[in-house]
């Protein structure tokens, strides 16, 4: 468990192999997880002794959550094979906290702000030396939070931005020379004043054969639809679906905003085949009176004996 170390670190580690039995131990092979290298393995530990294992991890090519294997193979009738971890995790040298991703989500005309913070491990001092986001429409701005060391990238969508879900790509570019160009992906969601959430309703696939075993099967697969008003108190909604089978419950929330819709299947009016079709929502919102989710999943048929 080598914890967390910046991209770049060259890691070595000794493992200890004691033979307590009463012949040769004889290891014939190792398998490592690339890129780990094996720097000192010995081919046979006498009884009563032991002998060291060495490995290394030149971490340059990677990032995120590293969980590397070792495995050994011996001719121990007993332990024919050992695994070893080789675990941690590796980041840049500027690290994008708490992810190199920015998630907005506002309602149309309204304007909406995210960040997320750039940091370094390296001694030397960076800059951020600009932002290139050509073909968006996001709004960006750098805030100093300690000169050299660390800074906040804000980013937002402004009161024109259009209905709908996008995903922008920010290439920020630094003085760091080992990290001169960081990727961030900014996902906006510009929504109307009445929403779902989500906005499609993906069923999956339901075996047929499994749901005749066990008709609660249905029931697990269960899924919620969220109904929105923003800044409504007495939003009301009717359900509606032409998709067969399909039973909808709804429950008013606490402040008057929004409905939980809970979808199932009836087990009894299940068909094979693929479900296709949507829910109608009606509602008492003089600009939205309507709202339609597409539905899609597929029962499986019965495979032939």
């Amino acid at each position: 468990q080598f914890g967390k170390v910046v991209q770049g670190t060259v890691l070595e580690h000794e493992f200890t192999l004691k033979n307590d039995g009463t012949a040769l131990l004889e290891l014939s092979r190792a398998s490592m997880t690339p890129p780990i290298l094996a720097t000192s393995l010995p081919k046979s530990v006498e009884p009563g002794s032991q002998a060291a294992l060495r490995f290394k991890l030149d971490t340059s090519t990677l990032e995120g959550p590293f969980d590397g294997q070792i495995i050994l193979f011996l001719n121990d009738p007993v332990t024919p094979e050992i695994r070893l971890a080789f675990e941690g995790q590796v980041i840049r040298s500027i690290e994008v906290s708490p992810m190199p991703e920015v998630y907005l989500a506002t309602q149309l005309g309204q304007p909406k702000e995210g960040s997320v913070e750039l940091f370094s491990h390296e001694k030397v001092p960076f800059r951020v030396l600009g932002i290139d986001s050509a073909g968006t429409k996001l709004e960006t701005r750098v805030e100093t939070l300690k000169e050299g060391q660390r800074y906040r990238l804000l980013v937002g969508v402004g009161t024109g931005a259009p209905l709908g879900r996008r995903s922008d790509t920010l290439m920020v570019r630094t003085s760091s020379p080992t990290t001169p160009l960081l990727k961030i992906t900014v996902n906006t969601y510009v929504h109307d004043r009445v929403y779902t959430f989500p906005d499609t309703v993906d069923l999956g696939e339901l075996p047929l054969r499994s749901i005749e075993a066990d008709p609660a099967l249905l029931q697990r697969s269960t899924q919620t639809l969220m109904v929105y008003q923003e800044g409504g108190t007495r939003f009301l909604v009717s359900l509606s679906t032409d998709v067969p089978g399909l039973v909808l419950k709804s429950e008013p929330g606490p402040n008057g905003d929004r409905w939980q819709v809970t979808i199932a299947m009836n087990p009894e009016r299940v068909q094979p085949g693929p479900i296709r079709g949507s829910i109608v929502i009606r509602t008492n919102d003089a600009k939205h009176r309507k709202l339609t989710v597409p539905v899609s999943g597929s029962i499986l048929d019965k495979p032939e004996s």
